[in-house]
Formats: C-alpha cells, sequence, structure tokens
C-alpha cells in the first residue's frame, strides 16, 4: 500500500482527486475542521466535505469532541467509495489521529489535546496545520434550516427531527443509559394524558429513571421547558459541551406520564455551535424578548386564561414551577399559572381538610412538575362555595380535564389555571390563597 508523501499533509480536495485516479490503495494525511460527528458505538467493521470512519479497540479512544469546529489531523487512512458516498477510513493497525482546539491554541498547532497512542507530531509537516489554524479563526459555521430543524414548542409535529439547543446538563442514569438535558427558551406543548384516574397515583415527576437533586436543578434556566433526551451509549467523552449550543440531527421523542422524552438513534449526529452563529443569536434574541417579568413567566399556551379558579391577592410575585425549585429563600408565596394532572385522593369523599389533612395535588407547567399539597384552612378557602360532592366531583373533573360525558374520548386535557404556591421551610410546597369559581 502506498503513502502519498510521507509526512506531507494533503487537502480533502486533493485526497479525493487522487483516490479517483489511483488504481492501486493510497494512504493520505488529511487534516480539516470536524463539522459534525456521530455518538460512538459498536461497529461490525468499515462498510468540498468527507466523512471519516474511526476504529478503535475501545470506545474511549475514539476522538473526543468538545467544542465547536476542533482541527482533526489524521495519518495513514485510505479515501474509499460506496456508491455515491466518499468517506475517508481509519485503520486501527496503522492510522493515527491527533485533536486540536484553534480557538483555545491559536499559535500553537503542534500540541493537540487529544491524540491517539501512534501519533507523532514530529513526522508531520505542520506547515498545513497553521493554514487550518488561521483558516479558523474566520470560519462562520452556518446551519443549514430545514423542514426537520424545530424548536421545542414544536414537538410532537414530526416524528423524526433536528433540534438546536443548548445542553445544560448531561447525566449517568444506568449501566449504558445517559441523559442529555437540553433547552430553547420556548415552551414545549403541553400532553394530553389518560383518562382513567381511578386509582390514586400522583404521576411521574421526571421521566423514570432520572430524579435530579435541587443543587442540579438550581443551574437550569428558570423559563422555558429542558428536554430530557436518552442515550443507550456513553457519552460522557462529550460532557465539557455542557452550557454549549448543538445541533441534534435526527432524533426523535417518546411520551410517559403526560411527559416529553427525547431520543438519540444509531444515525443521530451532533455539531457543536459557537455563540454567533446565526441561528444561536436568532434564538438568543427570542429569550430576551421574552423577558424576566409577568408575560415571560406565563406559558405560551396558557392564553386565553380560563377564570376557572381566583387568588385573594395580587401581590404575590409571578413564578414558574422551576423558580420556585430553584428558590434559595426558605419560604415564598408566588403566583403560578399551571395545570392541575393528578390528584390523591381521586375520591372526593375522602377529601378531608381538618387540621393537618388534605390531598396531593400534582402540578405541572412548561418547567417542571410538583406535587402541592392542599390541606387545612387553604383547603377549605378552595372549596369554599361548593358544598356537595356531586358539585365538587364535577368541578374537580373539569381541573383535571375529564369529559363530562362518558367514553368521548381515552385522553383529557387538563386547562390552565392561576393559583398561588407556597414554599415552606422544609421544602414542601402547598396551594394556598387560591378559589374554586363555582359557576
Amino acid at each position: 500500500m502506498a503513502m502519498r508523501n510521507e509526512g506531507r499533509i494533503t487537502t480533502i480536495r486533493e485526497a479525493l482527486a487522487a483516490s479517483e485516479m489511483s488504481r492501486t490503495p493510497t494512504l493520505f494525511n488529511l487534516g480539516g475542521l470536524v463539522i459534525e460527528f456521530s455518538f460512538p458505538r459498536k461497529s461490525h467493521g468499515s462498510g468540498s466535505k468527507l466523512k471519516a470512519h474511526v476504529f478503535t479497540n475501545s470506545i474511549h479512544h475514539l476522538p473526543r469532541i468538545r467544542s465547536s469546529n476542533p482541527l482533526l489531523l489524521l495519518t495513514h487512512i485510505q479515501i474509499k467509495k460506496h456508491g455515491n458516498d466518499v468517506y475517508a477510513v481509519y485503520n486501527k493497525k496503522y492510522s493515527s489521529f491527533a485533536l486540536f482546539d484553534p480557538k483555545a491554541n491559536a499559535n500553537n498547532c503542534t500540541t493537540p489535546y487529544q491524540a491517539s497512542p501512534g501519533f507523532d507530531i514530529h513526522s508531520i509537516d505542520t506547515t498545513h496545520i497553521q493554514s487550518i489554524f488561521d483558516f479558523s479563526l474566520h470560519y462562520q459555521l452556518v446551519v443549514e434550516k430545514n423542514e426537520y430543524l424545530i424548536s421545542l414548542k414544536d414537538l410532537g409535529r414530526s416524528e423524526y427531527f433536528d433540534l438546536l439547543c443548548q445542553v445544560v446538563h448531561i447525566e449517568n442514569v444506568g449501566a449504558e443509559d445517559w441523559m442529555l438535558f437540553v433547552w430553547d427558551g420556548t415552551d414545549a406543548p403541553p400532553l394530553h394524558l389518560e383518562s382513567n384516574l381511578a386509582e390514586d397515583d400522583p404521576l411521574l415527576l421526571e421521566p423514570a429513571p432520572c430524579l435530579l437533586n435541587v443543587s442540579t436543578l438550581r443551574k437550569f434556566p428558570c423559563v422555558g421547558s429542558v428536554l430530557r433526551v436518552r442515550a443507550h451509549v456513553d457519552i460522557s467523552m462529550h460532557a465539557q459541551g455542557m452550557g454549549q449550543w448543538v445541533k441534534i440531527r435526527n432524533m426523535t421523542y417518546e411520551t410517559h406520564s403526560g411527559l416529553w422524552l427525547g431520543r438519540l438513534l444509531p444515525t443521530t449526529k451532533l455539531m457543536f455551535l459557537p455563540d454567533n452563529e446565526p441561528t444561536v443569536l436568532e434564538c438568543k434574541r427570542a429569550m430576551d424578548e421574552r423577558g424576566l417579568g409577568k408575560e415571560g413567566r406565563l406559558p405560551f399556551w396558557s392564553n386565553p386564561l380560563p377564570a376557572l379558579t381566583v387568588i385573594d391577592s395580587s401581590s404575590f410575585p409571578f413564578a414558574t414551577l422551576m423558580d420556585l425549585i430553584t428558590q434559595a429563600e426558605d419560604e415564598i408565596t408566588v403566583r403560578c399559572v399551571v395545570r392541575v394532572v393528578a390528584v390523591s385522593p381521586f375520591d372526593v369523599e375522602k377529601f378531608c381538610f381538618d387540621g393537618r389533612n388534605g390531598i396531593i395535588l400534582t402540578l405541572d407547567d412548561p418547567t417542571a412538575r410538583i406535587h402541592a399539597s392542599l390541606n387545612g384552612h387553604d383547603g377549605g378557602m378552595f372549596f369554599e362555595d361548593i358544598s356537595s360532592d356531586t358539585f365538587k366531583r364535577r368541578k374537580m373533573d373539569e381541573l383535571l380535564g375529564i369529559s363530562s360525558e362518558e367514553n368521548t374520548n381515552p385522553h383529557r386535557n387538563p386547562p390552565w389555571i392561576q393559583c398561588c404556591i407556597k414554599l415552606d421551610a422544609s421544602r414542601f410546597y402547598s396551594m394556598c390563597h387560591t378559589k374554586l369559581v363555582a359557576s
């Protein structure tokens, strides 16, 4: 197998042209900016831009892409063609690679942040590497928009989609299960829920098996939905991308207990984006326009707000449920716009508001889901104008989105209500200063 100009780095264009003309397998040294990459996965063999297929004995020896457009240098690689697809093939026996971050080390092209065991920078002509470094400082990546690129507010529009978002957290939730937490400042659509609430089920607060502690949740944004995205592959090598804007290409979703759950596929690809990428700037402007005041705390989907409840004070500040969860104060009372998605006990004849007794309401908004108690004086106030159990059942069904006609719809869509929620020193939530409208 011939090696063309040992030590010299060939441009992608030159390598493609040479491979077309050559009748014998030829090895090249290639260098270029990484635009997009797939997640690590097991393979049974190998099957202007150029795709590079890198094979190693261990997933942890694969290149770790941790920023937008790093420089990838590949030595002793082949150019192959399969149908109309042309790609570079890395052979673990004699190929090597190195990754450089031009933005972090613009004046030193000889120190990679990761290299394979067989890589030797001294055997390479670094002149071309420096030219790529210089090019990268002026290169402007632009995300190609298409019908598959959506915002979180468009979830459910299509089964498979692309998403431009910010990674706010990565969590290992099992032996080979990982969860990405992504956000773009918009509100995911409220989901319909199963109508059968005969059992006292308060519903999950997060998609299992992912229950985060408060210290982690306090790092999350308080406006807009954070989508949990499940990956059946170790993505820890890319954990340094936290806070990084990314484009996830070709993913899908599931729903569990009225909660959205994204899912990465074997064909999913990831593109790290710089903060000044035009689509990222557009997304940031939309978030800034949403603001931090009352309007910014209201769900996109709650207008107009049905007059099902009233509160006895307008002095409390508006907040999202994530505002409450991340609240550092010991005690606070806020106004929220939420949906009542479950109640325990379900049977209104078991409702009791004597002393500390009461019921548990499961409340959600685009940012989070919580369990809030309704007991004692606050419970009595909530049902103050509703005396009979029959009328109370009718109003609770209305809050839960249960149809008044039996067997007409297997799903329910709870309406939005305004209520006051108190966080106490023990970090328990309770509904207060709120009354059901009887009419």
